[in-house]
């Protein structure tokens, strides 16, 4: 008999909640292990009726790092007991990190309740935030904090208690993060409507329009939308993620449409996408009608997740038909749905509260369309190469038949002889044309690959070395907002002149030269490019006979800053680079000299060849197109380039320039 009620004593002691207790070296806290949770089906019970049902509570015994109860219009409370030790602070922040909460009240011991959530104004919050955070004065006996939450999204509920300054920093570094995302959907963005205003292709606008209307919903669903741009827009923010991430599954159905069936198709597959499209669209009306009928959220909400699960079977049906027809074109695209399919599911099955809530699936969704986003994006690129080689092998084929129409008309009549050689020869000019107008397209887009990727790089490591240097207590901030600065500044002046542009094929070989004076450009030039020099000082050495130069002021500009960003990778830190006008009979030259390692005499008539790099593997950046780019630069000025190099000594790179160069140069 003792031991049977020992037993019971031991299960009572397991089943006892103990409190939280905070400590000196307590910096972030989760309250699951703590926290119990009360289901209120009718959501009538008040708060002195549930202070009054201890009993009643739960723990929660799922895992994870937050309760997730799924979709339900249950009201749900909480309960959870914290104390701390005498040495430790009494001020602290109570977070819910979670920005679809409808309603939340918090009742703090000795204080009055606090009531607010993404369906109150956001002024209704104490602590300005994406989340739920509350300031909170913890005692050394241990005292109850009750929640009373609703949401009409899945109801995830994360408490964590913090210390206010450790909150900060967690949260800076998150937004770092989150707003590194933003901007890549951004770059990703601006490609495909760059490349949709030049080609007219549909497909690179529908892809923009899918990362546009995603990255909002995305946007909206982390918080961020409230807190910065409609802050007073409850209604709006409630519908604003299931509505955009809707939108944007119709894009990205539309796209795959676009992508992976032949025009004409009927079969099963293609109905059930278009049927998939359709009650998308379907949905975004439903959510909108949320701004009358608030309880259509929930079932909309239901309806999206289950329709984007069934989307998600018929485009891989269609990927593994697509690759069994020996369709091309679709290894990337199918790579990108694996990952945003994989994302889709998880993000379904936590908000069904089928799987636990963590880091990982709270932001699977967000992960996952990001590397899709970027795989869609060389899927495209990848049809163009493609479809361009197939508009080759046409030509091909219709110059071969050209030719042996040309061989059997021959022997006929000398006026038919006569004017069959005419059109062959309207048809061999036509083709010359063509052929260059396909070569100014690829070295226009080499041209665009290597000057978006220096400043894109730039703005990338400037901004891991803010991060870096933050964690390490270091203040670089306004050196590497500079540096971002000015390479911002670069991207903005290339997508202004390339934007200008009627076509594709006008490139630099179109020039309009004017008069340079080289001393306050160069000077000029050289601020501009101070996030290229960040480690270098820059020595300028003019020749008082050299005063100025007739050249196209844009592309100039781009031939020596790729020489200036050439030899500041190369050059050793804290080494100078020497920058000289020069003078010889006929031409004007510019010249660019480092310190660094040099370039062998047996590859220096290499060095200005496409693609060519001294040393693929190292960690300089770089894809080897600038000096090839300053030579054909320089080529269609009429004038030439020259390297002048011993190793171990540095490298100098001239480049010289017609001193009476004019438009009509040809």
């Amino acid at each position: 008999m003792k031991k049977y009620f020992f037993a019971l004593w031991l299960f009572a002691l397991a089943a006892t909640t103990h409190a939280t207790v905070l400590t000196l070296e307590s910096r972030q806290t989760n309250l699951l292990p703590s926290a119990q949770f009360l289901e209120d089906p009718s959501g009538t019970l008040s708060f002195e009726e549930v202070r009054g049902m201890g009993e009643r509570f739960h723990s929660w015994t799922r895992g994870g790092r937050e309760m997730n109860f799924g979709l339900t219009s249950s009201v749900y409370w909480f309960r959870v007991p914290v104390q701390r030790i005498d040495s430790a602070s009494p001020d602290w922040l109570l977070a819910l990190e979670y920005a679809k909460l409808a309603q939340l009240d918090f009742y703090p011991p000795n204080e009055p309740a606090i009531h607010t959530g993404s369906n109150k104004a956001f002024s209704t919050r104490p602590y300005f935030d994406r989340f739920f955070v509350f300031p909170l004065t913890v005692t050394t006996q241990e005292e109850h904090l009750y929640i009373r939450a609703t949401s009409r999204y899945s109801l995830t509920v994360p408490m964590t208690i913090w210390k206010p300054d450790a909150y900060r920093e967690d949260q800076q570094r998150f937004q770092l993060m989150q707003f590194m995302y933003y901007g890549a959907l951004v770059v990703l963005a601006m490609y495909g409507l760059v490349i949709y205003l030049a080609l007219r292709d549909t497909r690179f606008l529908i892809y923009c329009a899918y990362i546009v209307t995603t990255g909002i919903g995305v946007f909206a669903s982390n918080g961020f939308g409230r807190q910065l741009v409609w802050p007073d827009a409850a209604v709006f923010d409630e519908i604003a993620p299931s509505g955009f991430l809707a939108l944007g599954a119709v894009f990205v159905v539309l796209f795959a449409r676009k992508l992976l069936l032949l025009p004409g198709d009927r079969s099963w597959v293609s109905r059930g996408m278009q049927l998939s499209q359709s009650l998308f669209l379907a949905i975004v009306f439903l959510i909108l009608l949320q701004i009358v009928f608030p309880v259509v959220l929930r079932p909309a909400n239901q309806l999206l997740m289950l329709n984007s699960l069934s989307m998600g079977v018929l485009i891989s049906v269609a990927c593994v038909r697509a690759h069994f027809q020996k369709r091309e074109g679709i290894r990337f695209f199918l790579a990108g749905w694996i990952a945003l399919w994989f994302g889709i599911s998880i993000a379904s099955l936590r908000m069904f509260g089928w799987i636990s809530s963590n880091g990982l699936t709270s932001y699977a969704l967000q992960l996952s369309t990001i590397v899709e986003m970027l795989l869609m994006a060389l899927a495209l690129g990848d049809l163009l190469r493609i479809e361009h080689l197939a508009h080759k092998e046409t030509q091909r084929q219709a110059l071969a038949t050209n030719q042996e129409l040309l061989q059997i008309t021959q022997t006929s009549e000398e006026n038919l002889k006569k004017a069959i050689q005419e059109r062959t020869a309207q048809l061999e000019a036509s083709l010359k044309i063509e052929k260059n107008l396909r070569e100014q397209y690829v070295r226009f887009g080499s041209m665009i690959s290597h000057e978006f990727r220096t400043p894109l790089s730039i703005i990338q490591s400037q901004a891991s070395l803010m991060r870096k240097e933050h964690e390490r207590g270091l203040d670089q901030i306004p050196k590497r907002l500079e540096a971002i600065g000015s390479a911002t500044k670069r991207l903005t002046v290339m997508f202004e002149k390339w934007l200008n542009s009627d076509a594709i094929t006008q490139t630099m070989e179109v020039l309009e030269p004017k008069t340079i004076e080289l001393r306050p450009w160069l000077s000029t030039l050289i601020k501009t490019s101070s996030h290229l020099l960040l480690e270098h000082a820059v020595n300028l050495d003019f020749n008082p006979h050299v005063t100025d130069v007739q050249a196209d002021e844009y592309h100039l500009g781009i031939a020596v800053t790729n020489l200036i960003d050439n030899a500041a990778k190369y050059a050793p830190v804290d080494t100078p680079i020497t920058i000289q006008t020069l003078h010889k009979e006929g031409f004007v030259g510019i010249a660019v000299s480092d310190k660094g390692p040099g370039i062998p005499l047996e590859i220096q008539d290499k060095v200005f060849a496409e693609f060519f790099r001294l040393a693929p593997e190292n960690s300089i950046r770089g894809v080897g197109l600038g000096l090839s780019i300053v030579e054909r630069i320089a080529h269609a000025h009429g004038g030439h380039v020259k390297l002048f190099s011993v190793p171990g000594q540095g490298a100098t790179f001239y480049i010289w320039l017609p001193a009476d160069f004019r438009k009509d140069h040809k």
